[in-house]
């Protein structure tokens, strides 16, 4: 069965909050649109940007680069500024090998930059 894509251009309500390029804003998922909709929206979401963090990483012996979903600054229930990268995946491919590769660098940049790594798949977000 073949998958229909679903992309296209974000335009954010709040363009004050998006910290990039806001006129590359691109979803490539509906639930990509969601979560931007989620960031530009809710209070608590500072700032935000879509695939504007670089993070290279290895995987069948080549050097690559990944570019993570989301980062965002947001005000957690502590009234904590908190730093995220965010990654929006269907569930079935969070075994898949390069994605293990790409999450693993993720979760150390994230690590060492005092950050947290999350992987939202349909589970989470719906």
């Amino acid at each position: 069965m073949k998958r229909s894509q679903f992309k296209g251009r974000f335009t954010p309500t709040n363009p004050s909050k998006y910290v990039g390029n806001v006129k590359q804003i691109i979803y490539r998922s509906s639930w990509e649109r969601l979560f931007m909709s989620y960031c530009d929206r809710h209070p608590n979401i500072l700032q935000w940007n879509s695939e504007e963090t670089k993070i290279p990483y290895q995987f069948d012996g080549k050097h690559r680069t990944y570019y993570p979903d989301f980062w965002i600054l947001m005000v957690d229930s502590k009234d904590n500024a908190v730093e995220k990268l965010v990654e929006i995946k269907p569930h079935y491919q969070r075994g898949w090998k390069i994605n293990r590769a790409k999450w693993t660098q993720a979760e150390q940049a994230c690590y060492q930059n005092g950050m947290e790594f999350l992987v939202l798949t349909e589970k989470e977000l719906f």
